[in-house]
């Protein structure tokens, strides 16, 4: 089995102003599990874990969806957590830009996926950054007055042009992605 996820990369500009932003948040010594700067991505869909069968397909569907998808701009803006500052467990940074361009290449991945027999989420989608997952509640506060802070956090804007189809290994020093297929946009950027 192979466990899998659908995302958008990040250029590495982008990963260099997440990375910065972690430095200094990781020296308020919270209990959060950080994520490797050059390890964060967009996710569209999480697979679990499919057989190596159900690969040719997702494939083919990733790549008719990328074949009627324009480039489109992102960009990362402002900080929060999930469910909320207050009860965080997910750390994130946002998304501006053309969002409607990325809603709607999620639902195409929705969808698409759908046909393949992957349940849809349940979940609406909330396309965000991953910057770490909170291990404790010890020490919050800071954390919490950080995040409120960088409310008006901005990045690099960057242009999405592919779809990538990931493995995804746990292994004790943090996850390790592979792109398995990459599938290229169609046209100009809008």
């Amino acid at each position: 089995m192979i466990r899998a996820f659908i995302a958008l990369d990040l250029p590495p500009a982008t990963h260099q102003s997440l990375a910065l932003l972690q430095k200094e948040w990781e020296q308020l010594k919270a209990p959060v599990a950080w994520v490797k700067p050059d390890k964060v991505h967009l996710t569209l869909k999480f697979l679990g874990n499919i057989s190596p069968e159900q690969v040719a397909g997702i494939q083919s569907g990733l790549g008719d969806i990328a074949s009627r998808t324009t480039p489109f701009r992102l960009q990362p803006t402002a900080c929060g957590a999930f469910p909320s500052i207050k009860q965080m467990r997910v750390i994130w940074v946002g998304l501006s830009g053309d969002l409607e361009a990325l809603h709607s290449l999620q639902q195409d991945v929705e969808k698409g996926l759908t046909a393949l027999d992957f349940p849809p989420e349940e979940r609406s989608f909330r396309g965000h950054l991953t910057l770490g997952r909170v291990k404790g509640r010890r020490h919050l506060y800071q954390l919490q007055e950080a995040l409120l802070k960088h409310q008006s956090f901005q990045a690099e804007a960057f242009d999405v042009r592919e779809i990538v189809l990931y493995r995804s290994e746990l292994r004790p020093e943090g996850a390790r992605y592979t792109p398995l297929f990459r599938a290229g946009f169609a046209g100009p950027l809008q």
